[in-house]
């Protein structure tokens, strides 16, 4: 029998602060999760920092937290995110943590639970947001934490932060997936970006995740629709028989996908803080992808720079093959070039 047979099914309990109850999307989340215990608290902290959790398990049956955020609400960009030459790169944590569990999410070194945090209070969003927009243009990511779209059945977030989109042109909103999404809404200023790897890094290391055929659908499906679709190549990994791999992957990839109806194409290794690896080995201590021995370079874990270089190399050389050079952003040596 396996393990998930003694695990409740993700979301059963549901907690919900006291002071929120009754919001439009505390009901629509209750209301897609009718069979879920629901449990009134005082404060989410009180469940999402609590001490002594295991991320490892807490991931086969999740618990979902509804709050609302009295804290930051939009942060800077990070220097190891790609801002694809946007001075005012920003990111929105409406949720925290993800529905999916990759071995290598900097998530696992950032939070001690496997919990997930959905803030209600969307309007504090938007009024943020404005202010900020009068000091000039605005690149917001808004999946850094976590996936928006595969939650969609849960809450729709996506549909918020689209609107926001479309109500300020000055506002440029980028969605990041690993789901299979068959819906979309486009708009001139928001970006879908899809994560692309081949299927046995997905299948070794992105659980949960769509299979590589089902996120090609996706992006057919966004192209169709006429969206501003990106494709990310990122985090590229270290695995056996690497550029072997990542040459049979872009083979399968190159034939499959509009390249005159792709915005742009990103290529990046992964990299992660010191402070995070050290979590994240303790999270998931028996993973290939975790246990490479990353060079610390300014107190980020990086691929060795040959390594990466041959990698990355491969992947510009075999995308300039459908894709202007000029719309393909990647890093240098696995440190992201900011200002391209």
């Amino acid at each position: 029998m396996s393990d998930k047979a003694f695990y409740n099914k993700p979301f059963s309990h549901i907690y919900v602060e006291k002071d929120i109850k009754g919001i439009p999307l505390v009901e629509e989340v209750l209301n897609n999760l009718p069979s879920a215990k629901v449990i009134l608290i005082k404060h989410y902290k009180d469940i999402f920092n609590r001490k002594k959790q295991d991320f490892r398990v807490q991931s086969k049956s999740r618990s979902l937290i509804l709050a609302k955020n009295t804290g930051n609400l939009i942060f800077e960009g990070s220097d190891m995110c790609q801002d694809h030459g946007n001075s005012r790169f920003f990111y929105a944590t409406s949720v925290m943590n993800c529905l999916f569990d990759c071995d290598y999410c900097f998530l696992k070194g950032m939070y001690s639970t496997g919990n997930i945090v959905l803030f209600v209070n969307l309007e504090d969003y938007e009024k943020k947001i404005v202010e900020m927009l009068k000091e000039g243009p605005m690149y917001l990511s808004v999946s850094y934490d976590t996936d928006l779209l595969a939650l969609q059945g849960i809450a729709d977030l996506c549909s918020f932060w689209t609107e926001l989109a479309k109500n300020n042109e000055d506002l440029t909103i980028e969605f990041r997936t690993k789901a299979h999404v068959k819906r979309f809404d486009p708009a001139p200023n928001v970006i879908y970006s899809f994560t692309l790897s081949p299927q046995s890094v997905i299948s070794s290391y992105e659980h949960y995740t769509a299979s590589l055929e089902g996120r090609l659908d996706s992006v057919n499906r966004a192209c169709e629709a006429g969206c501003n679709v990106r494709l990310c190549f990122d985090p590229v990994l270290y695995v056996k028989d690497y550029m072997k791999c990542y040459n049979d992957f872009m083979d399968e990839v190159l034939p499959k996908v509009s390249w005159d109806k792709i915005t742009d194409v990103s290529v990046g290794a992964f990299r992660i803080s010191k402070d995070y690896m050290k979590g994240l080995r303790s999270c998931c201590p028996m993973s290939a992808v975790t246990e490479f021995p990353y060079v610390n370079e300014g107190g980020y874990m990086k691929m060795p720079s040959d390594i990466y270089k041959g990698m990355r190399d491969l992947l510009v050389s075999r995308l300039k093959e459908v894709k202007d050079e000029g719309k393909i952003f990647c890093d240098s040596d696995g440190s992201i070039v900011r200002d391209r």
